[in-house]
């Protein structure tokens, strides 16, 4: 049973007066104050609901042991503003209301930092589009932390919810010969393995590296990429380089002329429209990116000419299995890549403390464009990428000199 986009994200005590009676008689908020993340009851029956309410108070443990704070502590309500309250219903209705459904992907490993949260947002988004709409997969392996414990419970607890999921864990080591993209791309694939076999058409993947997110992440993905009729949307991801923040997924990210993205995050493209769109968080079309948070339509996942994560072919420039995807989306004329910087995730809790902090952000606006978001006038886009490559088996650092490698592009994408 879905239920309102932010009514079980969102507990606003202060909209009921002490009797419990609404203040305010819109059933939209008298939603967003009546359910709490730890009241399940309006959703399931009894037994059920108690199942996840313990599960709830295991994942907020968890999180306090390894991470020294509430779970609710930064993606709970107060940590966002009015403006997101009072748009979030209209503005993510066509997701949270209609019949598309999400595969959400995820490949972990010694993940127990942020996993608590992890699983706590993707049951609320489980909760709000319903259970039949949502399909959970998580492929873990060679984890020496809580990683394995906690997925199991997830796992049950997934299962007793009535959500479908597939969520492997292996005892199988990490690999640490061979090619160190050959493997990525193996482990990609797996946590993709069940959208392959399955019978049920999927509108989007959700793509999640181990980073700590917040539900509404999620959604405004989703809407930038239904929005942009996009075939791959990204955040941004970052990390503390000497004291600042900066962008991280620099190897793979290119701009729409096809350089690569810098660190610094004011100056992250060489293309124009990008750095503009970087300073306003508009988003704005690229050649590729991942970032830690993607939203890929899942189309090119399918039929005889399906698209897989790989490692570079004999002669090829030896790039990132996240990059060969979107040389591979591009040849096949899947050309719609969009970043949307107002989405901004991070591997770590200090890096993500400093993220929504004004004085790197200062144009972190509301959501003005709710009703008739900005369109993007895509381009045809570059005719050769920056590529540095990952030569040696074993490294994790790109070793090889790098070039600008011409693109395939067999396929034209008739709506650019």
């Amino acid at each position: 049973m879905a239920v309102s986009s932010v009514a079980l994200y969102c507990f606003c005590p202060d909209a009921v007066d002490a009797g419990g009676v609404p203040k305010n008689k819109n059933p939209s908020l008298w939603a967003l104050s009546s359910l709490s993340p730890h009241n399940h009851a309006s959703i399931y029956p009894q037994q059920v609901a108690a199942t996840r309410t313990r599960f709830d108070e295991y994942l907020q443990q968890i999180h306090q042991d390894v991470n020294g704070e509430s779970l609710h502590a930064f993606c709970g309500s107060n940590n966002f503003d009015s403006a997101f309250i009072k748009t979030a219903e209209q503005r993510y209705s066509n997701i949270t209301s209609g019949t598309g459904r999400i595969f959400v992907a995820a490949n972990l490993y010694n993940s127990e930092r942020v996993l608590a949260n992890m699983a706590a947002q993707l049951l609320v988004l489980a909760d709000i589009m319903g259970s039949d709409r949502v399909f959970v997969s998580i492929y873990e392996n060679g984890s020496t932390d809580k990683t394995k414990d906690i997925l199991l419970e997830f796992r049950n607890t997934l299962g007793i919810l009535a959500i479908p999921h597939e969520i492997m864990t292996d005892s199988k080591p990490r690999k640490t010969s061979g090619h160190r993209i050959e493997y990525m791309a193996e482990l990609r694939n797996r946590a993709l393995d069940p959208l392959y076999r399955q019978a049920l058409r999927y509108n989007r993947v959700v793509f999640l590296n181990d980073i700590f997110f917040c539900l509404p992440d999620i959604f405004e993905l989703l809407h930038q990429s239904r929005a942009h009729s996009a075939h791959l949307t990204c955040a941004e991801d970052f990390e503390i380089q000497h004291g600042a923040l900066a962008f991280y997924d620099t190897w793979v990210s290119r701009d729409i002329l096809g350089h690569a993205f810098k660190s610094r995050y004011q100056e992250i493209a060489q293309d124009g429209n990008a750095l503009v769109s970087q300073l306003y968080n508009r988003p704005f079309q690229v050649q590729c990116c991942w970032n830690g948070l993607a939203v890929i339509d899942a189309r090119v996942f399918e039929g005889p000419a399906a698209i897989r994560f790989r490692r570079s072919a004999p002669k090829e420039c030896s790039a990132s299995e996240c990059s060969l995807l979107c040389n591979d989306l591009w040849a096949a004329g899947y050309k719609r890549a969009v970043v949307v910087p107002r989405i901004k995730v991070s591997y770590d809790i200090a890096t993500r403390d400093q993220l929504r902090q004004p004085v790197y952000f200062p144009h972190d606006a509301p959501f003005s464009d709710q009703n008739h978001p900005p369109k993007i006038e895509f381009k045809p886009g570059p005719k050769a990428v920056y590529c540095h490559p990952l030569n040696s088996p074993g490294s994790r650092t790109p070793d090889g000199p790098a070039s600008f490698v011409a693109l395939e592009s067999e396929t034209q994408d008739e709506s650019i």
